[in-house]
């Protein structure tokens, strides 16, 4: 009787439904590793009509050039910034010298109801916040082989210790986020 209800319970804790979305939007794209950047950048240089950045929001004053909407979305006051940042509306915001910036979910909405991919660089706590709010982004994480690799195409800014470092920091990264890549 003691096997009977101990599978039961075991049963009754690892069983989970699946439910498949419907998803009527083009899903916001996040590549995780040491070359993201680079990555990024060649999607959206090279397939513009497919992959685009959304535009960000910032408590800093709009340059003479700069126009809203466009280059960042510029927020009135620091404090309704700070308030949008608690109230949930930013997938990420950070503080740079003084000015709050941060991508909040509309902008990653507006981009994908364009048709277009969302290419945004995120943290991994980026991922669950964006699939709570429905967006289902794809998250790919690239790896490279190993340290020397990382080394050799670095560029000539690379030494031996900053590419353990970034294979290191790749690795963590891989490991807290694994079950979440796409």
């Amino acid at each position: 009787m003691r096997s009977v209800l101990h599978n039961f319970y075991l049963k009754e804790i690892f069983t989970e439904e699946l439910i498949r979305n419907q998803i009527n939007h083009t899903r916001p794209v996040i590549i995780f590793g040491p070359f993201n950047e680079i990555i990024n950048d060649r999607l959206m240089r090279d397939k513009p009509d497919k992959f685009v950045n959304c535009v960000v929001h910032t408590t800093r004053p709009r340059r003479d050039n700069e126009i809203s909407g466009r280059d960042y979305y510029f927020v009135p006051s620091r404090e309704q910034m700070e308030e949008d940042i608690q109230n949930h509306l930013f997938i990420e915001a950070g503080e740079y010298k003084g000015n709050l910036y941060g991508t909040s979910m509309q902008a990653v909405k507006e981009v994908s109801e364009s048709g277009k991919h969302c290419v945004l660089d995120v943290s991994g706590h980026a991922i669950k916040r964006l699939t709570v709010a429905g967006l289902y982004p794809i998250a790919i994480f690239v790896k490279p082989p190993d340290v020397k690799w990382i080394y050799d195409n670095a560029g000539t800014d690379a030494n031996e210790e900053s590419a353990q470092k970034l294979y290191e920091k790749t690795v963590k990264t891989e490991q807290m986020f694994l079950d979440l890549f796409t």
